[in-house]
């Protein structure tokens, strides 16, 4: 049984501790890599098409069965995940018939290598390149290792494809100038994976629809055969065909890196901050440690310094990140709007500046989070900001218009009602003095107002250092947040097993979440104009409650 005490505060690292938190990111982001030893159903290729060449997340790893293990180093992994993690991983449906699969065909064929091709895999050094599914998980992979005693298992593959059941020959490829086979594994109901080796490489594939389409599953995808022949080329520099996308370079890592890219953790939305790249988890020398790729060319107005936020948003947020935006990039998106304004509202993307916020609060909901950004000293014409929340904000009530002066200066906030699937919903824009505040709660919005007053405490009131802060979270908060969203989409009189399924296994996670204390992500230096992509330390430091 797995220790489940919380460390206690005075002697916890707060390098580990930054990543107890990022535990749950490296889980979902990177351990569904191991889909084909455990890990769901795989169903028909995703209609996305995915391009081969360019993964959503990257997995290096000197073994990939020591994964979960290293995982569960992180405390929170560890109290939130406990001992069923490895247990999952062991005993999963998809291990376990790729196993017994794989010992049929080793018994019947009189072969020798049935479970040390699952070792060959798992227990050598790999990468684990992966890509999202239409449902948005990280759901189809490649994995690539290096192996000698390959040749034997080639010759012997070949001859079981032409008699056997479950595997046969799914089509071929040209590598180095060879003819490689591609082999097909039916090792579960609905369940088929792709292999190919060449040399000492040997490459497998999640999906035969990742490398293979049409009517008949046969017609090759040309990008997706010329990255799969890379991975198998016997040259180095030919197999790191995925390191210059996440900005890596060709060395092996000592324990496992974890690279994902932030369009996959915003959901598509990284090009209104394309200067933060990507997220890296690191595990060496038993310890894990984070990263973030920012590409300095793209930050605006001095680089990545949050200094101006902090001071404007209430105190206490259940977790708040400040992002650096590319502003230049709203302007299709105010283009679109600015056809159902009488005026066109393209020219807010020039008067707003800086990075801007996105924060959840307790007494709030996930949905309704306020986001915080600062405009020009120079920036006029406010009536424009009426316009653009008109525009975006749907509804058949009347927008509704409050100006007003305090001792900070003038201030102007526009709301509207609108009904949705949710309930009824009361979204505010706010302008006052160079911030402008927005959210689907208009309370949250008074609440950024109050700050501004000084009426109301602030989230900079106990931050140290406000430059390099670009993250809070508040682990209680959140937990309490995520709970009450849970029970409410589980009414106890509509969905009474889904609900006592939560009780038993959500809550007690959530408990355990609620024992951390309150940490803020710190930039570990403020990268240089004109510097290119560089990976930038994170680091997570406890904060006063």
């Amino acid at each position: 049984m797995l220790n489940k005490k919380v460390p206690n505060k005075k002697v916890l690292n707060k390098k580990v501790l930054f990543g107890s938190l990022a535990g749950v990111a490296l889980v979902a982001a990177a351990l569904v890599g191991y889909r084909v030893f455990g890990w769901g159903v795989m169903g028909p290729v995703n209609s996305l098409k995915l391009d081969l060449s360019r993964p959503d997340a990257l997995v290096r790893t000197k073994s990939l069965s020591t994964l979960p293990r290293d995982l569960l180093t992180v405390p929170l992994a560890r109290d939130v995940l406990c001992e069923d993690f490895l247990f999952y991983y062991e005993q999963s449906e998809d291990r376990l018939g790729l196993k017994g699969s794989l010992r049929r065909i080793a018994y019947e064929h009189a072969l020798g290598w049935g479970d040390q091709l699952l070792r060959m895999v798992l227990d050598q050094p790999a990468e684990v390149a992966l890509w999202r599914d239409a449902d948005g998980s990280l759901k189809h992979f490649a994995i690539a290792v290096s192996r000698n005693q390959l040749t034997r298992l080639l010759e012997e593959a070949g001859k079981i494809a032409l008699k056997d059941t479950q595997m046969r020959v799914a089509g071929s490829l040209r590598v180095d100038g060879d003819q490689v086979p591609v082999y097909a594994l039916n090792y579960a109901y609905q369940r088929t994976l792709l292999f190919a080796a060449h040399g000492q490489r040997l490459v497998i594939l999640s999906h035969p629809g990742m490398l293979y389409g049409g009517t008949d599953g046969k017609h090759g995808d040309g990008t997706a055969e010329k990255t799969v022949a890379s991975l198998l080329a016997p040259e180095p520099a030919k197999q790191n065909v995925f390191h210059a996308q996440f900005h890596l370079d060709s060395a092996a890592p000592e324990g496992h890196s974890i690279a994902v890219k932030v369009d996959f953790l915003s959901f598509g939305y990284q090009p209104f901050f394309g200067a933060l790249e990507a997220l890296r988890f690191d595990f060496q020398q038993g310890a894990w440690q984070s990263k973030v790729l920012l590409n300095a060319d793209k930050l605006k107005n001095g680089g990545y310094d949050s200094s101006a936020l902090w001071p404007l948003l209430p105190h206490s947020p259940s977790a708040c990140f400040s992002v650096p935006v590319d502003w230049a990039a709203l302007q299709p998106v105010l283009k679109r709007l600015g056809d159902k304004t009488s005026e066109p509202v393209v020219p807010l993307a020039e008067h707003l500046q800086g990075p801007a916020a996105a924060c959840w609060y307790g007494n709030s909901r996930l949905h309704t989070p306020v986001f915080v950004a600062t405009r020009r000293p120079d920036a006029g014409n406010d009536a424009l900001y009426g316009s653009l929340f008109e525009a975006a904000i749907g509804g058949k009530d009347p927008v509704r218009k409050t100006t007003g002066k305090d001792a900070k200066g003038p201030f102007v906030r526009w709301e509207r009602g609108v009904a949705t699937p949710l309930g009824q919903s009361t979204p505010a824009l706010a302008l006052a003095g160079n911030t402008v505040v927005f959210s689907a709660d208009g309370k949250l919005v008074d609440q950024v107002l109050a700050v501004r007053r000084k009426q109301a405490p602030a989230a900079s009131d106990l931050l140290p250092d406000g430059a390099r802060t670009i993250g809070l979270i508040a682990p209680a908060s959140l937990a309490g947040l995520i709970q009450l969203e849970a029970f409410d989409t589980l009414p106890a009189n509509k969905e009474p097993v889904l609900r006592a399924a939560a009780n038993e296994h959500l809550v007690p996670r959530l408990n355990a979440l609620k024992k951390y204390p309150p940490l803020r992500m710190v930039l570990k230096r403020q990268p240089g104009s004109g510097t290119g992509l560089v990976w930038e330390t994170l680091e997570w430091q406890e904060t006063a409650r």
